[in-house]
């Protein structure tokens, strides 16, 4: 089994360090929000042996450490959650592994110890995208910078401190990845990849996008044995999950709550469909990547030096399925903080990042700027977690930040969609940036060595 690097256990200590830190102290100053609430409130009802009917847990939530901090009406309630076939009451809408994954630290220590498990998570997951980038040729300068400007920037440092499956999700697709590019033995993947599905119904396509890129990059191959290995703990935790659904819903389907809750449709979700929706998951001013984490923009120019890369071009062409569809569920995220659906594809941030910092020099400079914009905005989100919590198109509320020391707010410089005024010709000048740099990665030539090849990889990491 090839060894974690010091390099990766440093960025690990150092991030969990920080996350535990700021959990605490988020934990104190902001309560739980949107489906926080639900995913713990579904352990507890676990806890107490209520068979998932989250009746009597809303009951009592006011005066539970997971309470949103104000009553929640029973008819909001109704509506955040699913219906049985099986019997009477109200269900959890989603599925239930992140429930019962965060249980017995809910038992032991409440939502603080819940919060410091995600902390840990999100630590790993960024401290083995550190290692999978060094597997990969990255210079460790440059795979550490990488690391911790994932890090210590969003979706990773607001999502080491909230209760959702995006959060917990980004161990598993780390592991995923550093086993399917030699950074971690093969035979982690098959249980890597039968994680996602479990976590939330979106994951099937992160689930499907990277099984194909073990099949692209021959880790496995077209083969019944080899396909079988690969698919058996999927099957396997889909069954047992269609199971528990026919049990506490009466619909031998999994994600069964989530069907029902749409079948009935008890809320009304707002969705941005197509590429308007995509370009606002990166760019709009109140929920886009961009506005809370200016340095991401240099993600793209990564990605264009990924793709010219065999190693590296299925791992990253696997999440783009994932991206077209998260617009037609609902772009914003909901009531949370920016950006929550990318939250998952944080385990590859360190490799682009670190492809980043190989570009010419004027976009080093420039780079630098957005890092000092992106270090601002981290701050605002830590120090004050409240103004995380975003409305959509209503300008972010982590301005206030930079206005109460009289400074101007650079959130303005982003379109906000949903509202008229500049917003297309911003989006347009944005959405042009973002795939100029994209084209710079894919075409500019710097001189950079080569990586190793996949298989000379996988031999030293132990993997074949």
């Amino acid at each position: 089994m090839s060894r974690i690097p010091r390099d990766a256990r440093a960025v690990f200590v150092l991030l969990a360090i920080i996350y535990i830190a700021a959990s605490f102290w988020t934990t104190r100053r902001a309560p739980a929000t949107g489906d926080e609430v639900g995913y713990v409130m579904t352990a507890d009802s676990l806890l107490h042996g209520e068979w998932l009917e989250l009746t009597a847990r809303w009951r009592v939530v006011d005066d539970a450490d997971y309470s949103p901090g104000e009553p929640i009406p029973f008819a909001e309630f109704i509506r955040t959650t699913a219906p049985s076939l099986a019997r009477a009451g109200n269900y959890p809408l989603h599925d239930l592994a992140s429930s019962v994954l965060i249980l017995p630290f809910l038992a032991l220590g409440g939502r603080n110890l819940v919060v410091v498990l995600i902390a840990l998570a999100m630590a790993g997951a960024v401290a083995l995208g550190v290692r999978t980038a060094e597997a990969l040729g990255a210079a460790r300068s440059r795979a550490v910078a990488g690391g911790v400007i994932t890090g210590l920037s969003v979706p990773a440092l607001t999502y080491s401190g909230q209760i959702f499956p995006d959060a917990v999700v980004a161990l598993p697709i780390a592991v995923l990845i550093a086993s399917g590019t030699g950074a971690l033995p093969r035979r982690l993947a098959p249980f890597a990849l039968a994680m996602l599905p479990l976590l939330h119904v979106r994951f099937w396509l992160l689930a499907l996008g990277f099984a194909l890129a073990l099949l692209v990059t021959r880790r496995y191959r077209f083969e019944v044995r080899e396909l079988f290995a690969l698919a058996l703990p999927t099957a396997v935790g889909v069954t047992a999950l269609a199971l528990v659904d026919l049990a506490v819903y009466g619909v031998g389907l999994p994600h069964a709550g989530w069907l029902l809750f749409f079948q009935e449709r008890r809320e009304t979700i707002e969705t941005y469909a197509g590429a308007a929706g995509i370009a606002g998951l990166f760019v709009d001013r109140a929920f886009g990547l961009l506005p809370a984490a200016p340095v991401a923009a240099f993600l793209f120019f990564g990605a264009g030096r990924a793709l010219r890369r065999a190693a590296e071009r299925a791992f990253v062409l696997a999440v783009v399925p994932y991206l077209v569809v998260v617009p037609f569920i609902d772009w914003t995220g909901g009531f949370s903080p920016q950006s929550r659906y990318l939250a998952p594809l944080v385990p590859l941030l360190p490799l682009l990042y670190a492809h980043a910092l190989g570009s010419p020099r004027p976009l080093l400079w420039l780079g630098g700027l957005f890092g000092i914009w992106t270090a601002g905005q981290s701050a605002i989100y830590v120090v004050a977690p409240w103004l995380r919590y975003d409305f959509y198109s209503v300008a972010p509320l982590a301005d206030k930040g930079w206005l109460r020391f009289n400074l101007p707010a650079p959130s303005r410089m982003f379109p906000s969609f949903g509202t008229e005024g500049a917003t297309l010709p911003l989006a347009i000048a944005w959405c042009g940036a973002l795939l100029a740099l994209l084209l710079g990665g894919l075409l500019l030539r710097t001189g950079e060595a080569r990586p190793p090849a996949l298989d000379a990889v996988s031999v030293e990491g132990g993997v074949r």
